[in-house]
């Protein structure tokens, strides 16, 4: 049986935080941990991970996420047959609506 060496590894202090919470969460050791991240072959990140969301809060916010893409895209985009984007149109009648006084 061969011996256990000291190794090192070189990480931030958050980073370092952020390791020690979660081998905490695991109820490992910092050491125990980071050895069963690195040798884990079922293609998880990390063992006995636990998802922040559930699938429906995943289906949701990916829902939410598609629903700012196409507002986004609305505004930001050019507006057929035009150059200007809506955002563009907006802020000019703005820059108008100044102009005038209100």
């Amino acid at each position: 049986m061969s011996r256990a060496r000291r190794r090192s590894i070189y990480c931030t202090p958050a980073e370092w935080a952020e390791i020690a919470g979660l081998a905490d969460e695991a109820d490992m050791s910092n050491s125990a941990f980071l050895i069963a991240c690195a040798l884990a072959d079922d293609g998880d990140e990390r063992p006995d991970t636990v998802l922040a969301l559930t699938e429906e809060e995943q289906r949701t916010q990916y829902r939410r996420i598609e629903s700012l893409d196409r507002w986004s895209e609305a505004l930001f985009g050019k507006m057929p047959g035009t150059g200007v984007s809506m955002l563009d149109a907006v802020a000019f009648l703005h820059r108008l609506a100044e102009g005038r006084g209100r």
